[in-house]
């Protein structure tokens, strides 16, 4: 018989990407077969096409989405009832490409041996005469037990047990994990390059407030490059013009004004404390400490291009020593500024308990796929998706030496039926069997972003487990 999702379902997409026939949909979704569109058999939770579900006959001795589900809620479908040649009929029907064996995979199979022939000259005895043997049979004497002294003799003659000592096993070396490659898909990629797409959304609010927002950020560009990195790349994305505001070029600006910014500093601070004249000769030496601290600094924010040699595009821009106090100071200025701008987000990126035995929350909704915001421009979406950074605490874990860091999810990006979808799986062995033990850790999601205006192509950049996709309209300028 066919296998049906029950209304247990928690809508995990789990199931979806494990089963080999393309059976399962998310609900709302419509469904396909021979090259034609059917309206969806369910509106509220994934369901299964039985149709096309073979129960993974012909590629698995077990139905795939069954073992993956964390709610069992896979289960047969009572009402399609199917024997093992009907649903390999149905799988050569469903892939004419494919070659099946003759001892194809089958959960029928799984399990039965062949059953050994008894002898010809030595009949099985009937049941009858089997139970007038065991009746008949006479019972083994118990062997006589000491009683009294002769017992308390006994046990203080038979000798102690030894300890045994459990030895002390070495801590496992740390595994090395397997990443995925970088994000792929398989058609609607546009021909220009991300930043190229990115400028071309436009603006995602008012203009006469942009337009005052962009001239603001100009003007301050050199003071801004000192903020922390995601504050300057969300800065960027909501200028939304890399003319008025970049994240590579304030930061640059921001090096050069340290660069004299902490030598007055020091020499303005040397003067008041020691009461001397700010062109004195013996401020020099707080002028050239100034000038040391600005290149240490520096070395310390560009580390990776200034000792690794790698490009600027490719290195973490990092606040200066007193970003992160500016950056607070100029939060409310930012949410006030940027308040129009139209968004959607997926669940709420809140921290949870902190500690060696609890885990955040947001890594939790991360690995869910549900991190994500969505945000509308004047010729499209501009769609930002965090993706899970450290791999959950468990018993298993700590047994196999896994390390903390989560490997690079393999990411599928595709725009279906008005929707932009991103399929994610980790494709390390060793976490996906954690993800079996580990609770609120499905090793694969799929998240479904509802897109009301249609789009002609997209965009993506990932780095740093955050994937950016620029997604341009139909109808943009």
């Amino acid at each position: 018989m066919a296998t049906v999702i029950t209304s247990e379902c928690i809508n995990c997409g789990a199931c979806e990407p494990e089963c080999p026939n393309t059976a399962i949909y998310p609900g709302g979704v419509e469904w396909e077969l021979d090259g034609q569109k059917h309206p969806p058999l369910r509106e509220d939770i994934f369901y299964i096409v039985p149709d096309k579900c073979t129960e993974c006959v012909g590629f698995y001795d077990h139905e795939a989405c069954a073992a993956v589900c964390p709610v069992d809620c896979c289960v047969p479908d009572p009402e399609h009832p199917e024997t093992e040649e009907q649903l390999i009929a149905k799988a050569k029907r469903l892939h004419p490409d494919v070659e099946f064996p003759e001892d194809f995979p089958s959960r029928f199979k799984k399990g039965n041996g062949a059953a050994r022939p008894a002898p010809a000259e030595a009949p099985a005895p009937s049941a009858a005469q089997e139970k007038r043997e065991v009746a008949a049979a006479p019972k083994p004497a118990a062997p006589a037990q000491p009683t009294g002294v002769a017992a308390a003799a006994a046990v203080a003659a038979s000798p102690a047990p030894a300890r045994i000592e459990k030895p002390i096993s070495a801590p496992k070396p740390k595994l090395q994990l397997v990443s995925a490659p970088p994000p792929r898909a398989a058609q609607g990629v546009l021909s220009e390059p991300f930043e190229e797409a990115l400028e071309a959304l436009g603006d995602p609010g008012r203009p006469s407030r942009r337009r005052f927002v962009r001239w603001a950020a100009a003007l301050l560009l050199p003071v801004l490059g000192a903020l922390p990195a995601r504050q300057k790349e969300a800065l960027e994305r909501a200028v939304g013009d890399r003319r008025f505001f970049s994240a590579a070029a304030a930061t640059g600006l921001n090096v050069i004004h340290d660069i004299v910014l902490y030598p007055v500093l020091f020499a303005v601070a040397g003067a008041l404390y020691l009461g001397r004249d700010l062109f004195s000769s013996q401020l020099h030496g707080l002028v050239l400490l100034g000038l040391v601290a600005a290149a240490v600094e520096t070395c310390w924010r560009l580390r990776e291009a200034v000792f690794q040699g790698r490009p600027v595009g490719e290195t973490p821009l990092r606040a200066s020593f007193y970003g992160a106090v500016l950056g607070a100071l100029l939060a409310p200025v930012f949410r006030l500024a940027f308040a129009d701008a139209a968004e959607k987000r997926g669940a709420v990126g809140v921290d949870g308990f902190h500690g060696s035995e609890f885990e955040d929350k947001i890594e939790r909704e991360r690995r869910y796929g549900e991190v994500y915001v969505l945000r509308e421009h004047a010729n499209g979406y501009y769609f930002r998706m965090e993706l899970p950074r450290r791999i959950p605490p468990s018993a298993e874990k700590l047994a196999l030496g896994v390390p903390d860091e989560m490997p690079d999810y393999k990411l599928d990006l595709a725009l279906e039926n008005g929707y932009f979808v991103v399929r994610g799986k980790v494709v390390d062995p060793t976490v996906r069997r954690l993800a079996a033990v580990s609770p609120a850790f499905p090793p694969d999601f799929t998240t479904y972003v509802k897109l009301e205006r249609p789009v002609r192509g997209f965009q993506h950049r990932y780095r740093d487990k955050t994937l950016e996709v620029v997604l341009l309209a139909a109808d943009a300028r």
